[in-house]
């Protein structure tokens, strides 16, 4: 035992006995450890100290680019998807090339098959029975129709805007939102009318310059409504009021303040939306109707949306709308629908406008590129004739040289033998 334990103590550098039970080390080590961290550090040159400062000053600079909100907003967009990506997710036709048209059976999984599009009596028997009293039990539930847009135009760095507008309906229902509206006007009866149709406040153009000089609050009205004859009245009023100016194409200016003010009260909200991160894309969520509706009603809902909506574009470019879903609210469940009834077909005309401008585009750009080839060529053939006489001119110069030595030779020659003869 006492030759095993010097045998394993001898790896340490030390010498032991063995007293009794105990191991006692017969010497001892000292060691110095003073001023051992100020041994380790390091000294830096001069080269290496104004590097660190660069670098510290770069993320110094870096820093303050941003507020601490926005650093923070970047941080959320970069672990987030886009809006047209996220759940339901957007349709794309090349993915499902591959799987089968048609399930087997009436229970499937929707990934393994093509996107099924259904009519919309058949979509609200599907959310019907969701809403069944022993599943969610909301048989008057509102429905959503989520659209997804191709926004790409003529121009590939204009896509479509966003927009929000109020288009009416043919079958209104009760939507639950309270929209304040202000009418402008300068009859007293008709303010007192736009009263009664349901405006907050009806003012005439002696609060035009309160409203300018911050008297009189505007950010308290969701709409604004304005009669014909005070349209030029209200113009410097632009800036401030924005999307909610009234305008002929959102239906804010007219003669007929009652029906404007009963469209803007019982129309539907539509707010096409780009997509920040793929701006060929964009989203337009619209509510349409209520469950219990009847499907004849709804259908004639989406037909009058669709077509607000597809006025934003040339229907010359293609189907301005890639998918509709139907949806209710709340809840995630979704059916394709089958529109394509609805969409606008677009003319012959309309086609050959738009392939005739394109085609201008091409031949301006071939004329452009065929006239700076030109351009190259009259260069190069200018610099190569330069060159040509550049070198003419030298070969002369030495022709000229040349001349003049043998003359000077000549010259000699005669000199030499006259002195000889002499």
């Amino acid at each position: 035992l006492s030759a095993l334990l010097r045998n394993w103590t001898g790896g340490l550098g030390r010498t032991t006995a063995l007293t009794g039970d105990l191991l006692v080390p017969s010497t001892s080590e000292i060691i110095n450890v003073r001023g051992r961290k100020r041994a380790l550090k390091q000294t830096m040159s001069r080269q290496q100290k104004l590097e660190r400062r660069l670098k510290r000053e770069e993320r110094e600079a870096k820093r303050k680019q941003f507020t601490f909100m926005e650093r923070i907003n970047i941080k959320r967009m970069r672990s987030l998807l886009s809006p047209s990506e996220q759940f339901p997710g957007r349709f794309n036709r090349d993915k499902e090339v591959s799987l089968p048209e048609q399930p087997l059976t009436n229970i499937f999984i929707r990934s393994n098959v093509k996107t099924q599009f259904y009519s919309v009596a058949e979509a609200l028997a599907m959310h019907k029975e969701l809403q069944h009293p022993s599943i969610y039990n909301n048989p008057k539930a509102p429905l959503r129709l989520r659209l997804e847009l191709n926004m790409n135009t003529e121009k590939q760095t204009k896509p479509v805007g966003s927009s929000d507008e109020i288009v009416p309906v043919p079958h209104p229902f009760s939507h639950n939102e309270k929209r304040t509206i202000l009418a402008f006007v300068n009859d007293v009866k008709l303010q007192e009318a736009a009263v009664e149709a349901g405006a907050e406040i009806a003012v005439g153009a002696d609060m035009v310059k309160k409203i300018i000089k911050g008297q009189f609050r505007v950010d308290d009205y969701d709409f604004c409504v304005a009669h014909q004859d005070i349209g030029t009245s209200i113009l410097p009023l632009r800036g401030i009021l924005k999307s909610r100016f009234p305008t002929k194409l959102n239906g804010g200016l007219g003669t007929d303040l009652p029906q404007m003010i009963e469209m803007f009260k019982s129309g539907v909200k539509v707010n096409i939306k780009a997509d920040p991160v793929y701006p060929i894309w964009g989203l337009c969520n619209v509510v349409i109707g209520k469950l219990d509706m009847p499907a004849e009603e709804v259908e004639a809902n989406i037909a009058t949306i669709l077509a607000a909506v597809c006025a934003h574009r040339n229907a010359a470019l293609g189907p301005f709308v890639n998918r509709a879903l139907l949806m209710t609210i709340p809840g995630e469940e979704h059916v394709a629908l089958n529109v394509d009834a609805w969409l606008p077909v677009p003319s012959e005309e309309e086609v050959d406008k738009l392939e005739r401008r394109r085609n201008k585009k091409y031949k301006k750009k071939e004329v452009e590129a065929k006239k700076k080839d030109d351009d190259d060529d009259d260069e190069e053939g200018e610099k190569k004739t330069e060159k040509k006489v550049e070198k003419k001119e030298e070969e002369d110069d030495d022709d000229d040289e040349e001349e003049e030595k043998k003359k000077a030779e000549v010259v000699d020659d005669d000199k030499k033998k006259s002195v000889a003869s002499a």
